[in-house]
């Protein structure tokens, strides 16, 4: 199964914790995730936060370039599984169209 997760919201919300909790209850079930950070949910992909509490080679981690550029994060402070991308909604768009089974929005 292929699960999207789109997360939207800063770290420390409560629905990112939830997300997470989701997130790590379905890589248990032998799933494939892909996290999509949009907005302040490229937040999530820095160094120290919520995203390296996942050990798993079954999540991939995707953020917008133009999000964290408009938030002055720069690349050094980010985790190292985290992939930054330009045009990352166009690339989510393809995914969920043509391989995701189900799609959670935190």
């Amino acid at each position: 199964m292929k699960v999207v997760s789109i997360i939207i919201d800063p770290p420390l919300s409560e629905r990112v914790a939830k997300a997470f909790d989701i997130i790590n209850e379905i890589i248990r079930t032998d799933a494939n995730v892909t996290v999509y950070l949009i907005g302040d949910g490229v937040y999530c992909g820095m160094r120290g936060m919520t995203l390296e509490t996942i050990d798993s080679e079954r999540i991939q981690v995707f953020a917008s370039k133009e999000d964290l550029e408009a938030r002055g994060v720069q690349e050094d402070l980010l985790s190292k599984r985290l992939r930054c991308q330009y045009d990352l909604i166009g690339k989510m768009i393809v995914d969920i169209m043509e391989s995701a089974d189900r799609i959670l929005c935190f």
